[in-house]
């Protein structure tokens, strides 16, 4: 017997790969999720890992049937699985030499940016030196997403990457920049924002405030939330906008954006991004209107700390979920919205009551603190991965130059809780 050679099953590698394609679905979805802790984005991602590694063991057959799963459905995991055994077993630096045709689809390039990400440093430092610097924009774009999940600074390659060719590759160092606190190019991402092209004025724009411009750009982004803005994007404005705006700029377009029914739901997330003490009764109102009465609660706990479930605030019996084509139309927001609980603005009300005198005027609120004392790291101070994105937000706009906390990073436990590792 050879005990190193390993046992081939086919029909529990298969299971492993179908396995692995969900899990990690699932965990992309819960890193911006209302109620995952770290608690269960370390289960994910163990179980993610154990998929993996099985497969991997396997060699050609774990590939063979990571294609195989890939053939019946080319979803965000199964693209992934399939794209990370390829680096696992092939050499190549090439695209066309990782992965078939039907894994190299721009609809999925951050399924690709996250296998990348995921594969040890070693494995991936030659790939990432010809694929940032190379002629291929998919390799470079994928490139840009490991550089962000890493949080792995490009250096002078990035500022050239802001004018590529390809927008989708501009649009995504655009990102980059923000992310990594690349002050230096803020001058260059404000004037990128007055750009003709609406998807790269979007990032250039929300890079630029990240990074401490708070002339032009912070206006530009304020425009860009309208019914057409992809729903990733609104949110990604709507959360921005008030930490970035004075407040009377932001209650405007608060206001502009709660005057239309399909921008409604930015409204109210910009509501709780604002976490003024005199927009609380407002919420309350919100929340008897189905359509916005979960996300009117999410944004009145951001404001407020207060735990809907915790504390016995939601309602008693919940209603049917209501017909929401914006929310349908994204799988992360219909992800965020099914995971909310619904809130009891009676019980809400009798809750504030009490409580009303710790939050004081003038003063933006974030998870019932004054936003301005909130210091690192930000899973020390918030439970859930929401939080945690809204908690990412306030710092980096406090100190442009300092890298955007990573809310997505690996979780590591601890003697006592989890940290993160990236």
């Amino acid at each position: 017997m050879n005990c190193n050679a390993p046992l081939v099953k086919r029909r529990i590698l298969r299971l492993h790969a179908e396995n692995a394609a969900f899990v990690v679905s699932q965990l992309r979805l819960g890193q911006d999720g209302p109620n995952f802790r770290l608690v269960e984005i370390f289960d994910l991602e163990a179980r993610l890992g154990g998929h993996l590694d099985a497969l991997t063991i396997a060699r050609d057959t774990g590939l063979e049937l990571a294609h195989e799963a890939l053939a019946v459905a080319a979803g965000f995991g199964e693209v992934f699985t399939a794209f990370h055994l390829g680096l696992h077993a092939r050499p190549d630096l090439v695209l066309p030499a990782l992965a078939p045709p039907e894994v190299l689809i721009w609809e999925q390039v951050a399924a690709l940016g996250l296998a990348a990400a995921w594969c040890a440093p070693d494995r991936m430092a030659a790939r990432m030196r010809d694929w940032i610097t190379g002629h291929d924009p998919m390799a470079t774009r994928i490139a840009l997403e490991v550089c962000g999940l890493r949080r792995v600074d490009p250096k002078g390659h990035l500022k050239p990457l802001l004018a590529h060719r390809d927008p989708r590759v501009a649009a995504r160092a655009m990102q980059l920049a923000g992310e990594l606190g690349r002050a230096d190019l803020a001058a260059d991402l404000a004037r990128l924002a007055e750009t003709a092209d609406p998807a790269l004025r979007f990032h250039a724009a929300r890079a630029a405030a990240l990074l401490g411009d708070r002339r032009t750009s912070p206006a530009i982004l304020s425009t860009l939330i309208t019914p057409a803005t992809p729903p990733a994007e609104a949110r990604m404005a709507a959360e921005l906008l008030p930490l970035v705006l004075d407040d009377r700029a932001a209650r405007a377009a608060i206001a502009r954006l709660m005057s239309d029914r399909l921008t409604e739901r930015w409204g109210i997330v910009a509501t709780g991004a604002l976490g003024a003490a005199d927009t609380l009764d407002w919420l309350l109102r919100q929340m008897d209107d189905s359509l916005l009465s979960r996300i009117a609660g999410a944004a009145f706990c951001r404001i407020t700390g207060a735990r809907l479930s915790a504390e016995s605030l939601e309602l008693d019996s919940f209603p049917d979920d209501p017909d929401d084509p914006l929310v349908a139309a994204c799988p992360q927001e219909s992800f965020i919205e099914a995971k909310l609980y619904w809130p009891d603005p009676d019980k809400l009300a009798r809750w504030l009551a009490p409580n009303r005198a710790r939050f004081v005027a003038q003063t933006r609120h974030l998870l019932g603190l004054p936003a301005w004392t909130i210091q690192p790291p930000i899973e020390a101070v918030a439970t859930y991965q929401l939080d945690q994105r809204a908690l990412a937000l306030e710092l980096a706009t406090r100190a442009p130059d300092a890298p955007l906390p990573n809310w997505h990073g690996p979780v590591l436990p601890q003697p006592r809780g989890f940290t993160r590792r990236w």
